[in-house]
């Protein structure tokens, strides 16, 4: 798989395997039979209701069917959606192929990243040409993910989880100082730094980012030990 390298806000350089085309297909077959199985179980409803209040139907037609087609697009649209939110840039299927959609700089992905990448996933990508961008372009981008700024990476086997309590403990006070984006960055840090090629480069980076900033709040001595343990 190729990997890639980003500059985070942080200004630390982090280094990421790009999820390949077989993995994203794999984990879009998964999310396929999800949703189609809930689809399913909507069409099922449907027809249990036509056959024991036919009256209902002949009455209400129209309503049904509109209602019906709304809720489809829905499902269709919505599943993907509030998995991704929910899961942090993951879905099912991607949780089973250990893949995770993240924006460009390497943070999270927001309501409107989602929205946008999975517009084109549903409207344009599923004809066959997020598949043909996919294998095409150096970043393994379909459209969808060119307009939000968003890439599917391949989270690595942890051999050594290392949680950011577990480097706090020393001093507790420190985890007031440190902010969200610091927090997801030096987790992720060490959840890849025993796959990454160079992790010494960002562990270079890492330490005196968070020397500068401890320095600067006048905490240094107190946050040596946790620079120490990155």
């Amino acid at each position: 798989m190729k990997k890639i390298k980003i500059i985070t806000p942080e200004n630390i350089e982090i280094e990421y395997t790009l999820a390949d085309l077989g993995s994203r297909m794999a984990a879009a077959v998964i999310d396929t039979l999800i949703k189609d199985l809930i689809i399913l179980a909507m069409v099922i409803g449907l027809l249990i209701s036509l056959y024991y209040a036919p009256h209902f139907w002949e009455e209400n037609y129209g309503w049904i069917i509109g209602i019906s087609l709304i809720v489809f697009v829905l499902i269709s649209y919505g599943y993907f959606l509030v998995a991704e939110l929910k899961m942090n840039g993951r879905t099912p299927g991607k949780k089973i192929l250990k893949l995770r959609t993240i924006r460009n700089n390497g943070e999270p992905i927001t309501f409107k990243h989602s929205a946008l990448r999975n517009l084109f996933k549903i409207f344009i990508d599923s004809y066959g040409i997020g598949v043909a961008l996919i294998y095409l372009n150096k970043d393994h981008k379909r459209i969808g993910d060119f307009v939000a700024s968003t890439m599917v990476i391949a989270e690595e086997e942890k051999t050594a989880p290392i949680t950011l309590e577990s480097i706090q403990t020393s001093n507790e006070q420190l985890s007031y100082y440190i902010t969200p984006e610091e927090n997801r960055l030096i987790r992720d840090y060490f959840e890849r730094k025993n796959t990454m090629d160079d992790y010494y480069k960002t562990q270079q980076s890492l330490k005196e980012y968070f020397t500068k900033k401890f320095e600067s709040l006048g905490i240094l001595e107190e946050g040596q030990d946790f620079i120490n343990k990155i």
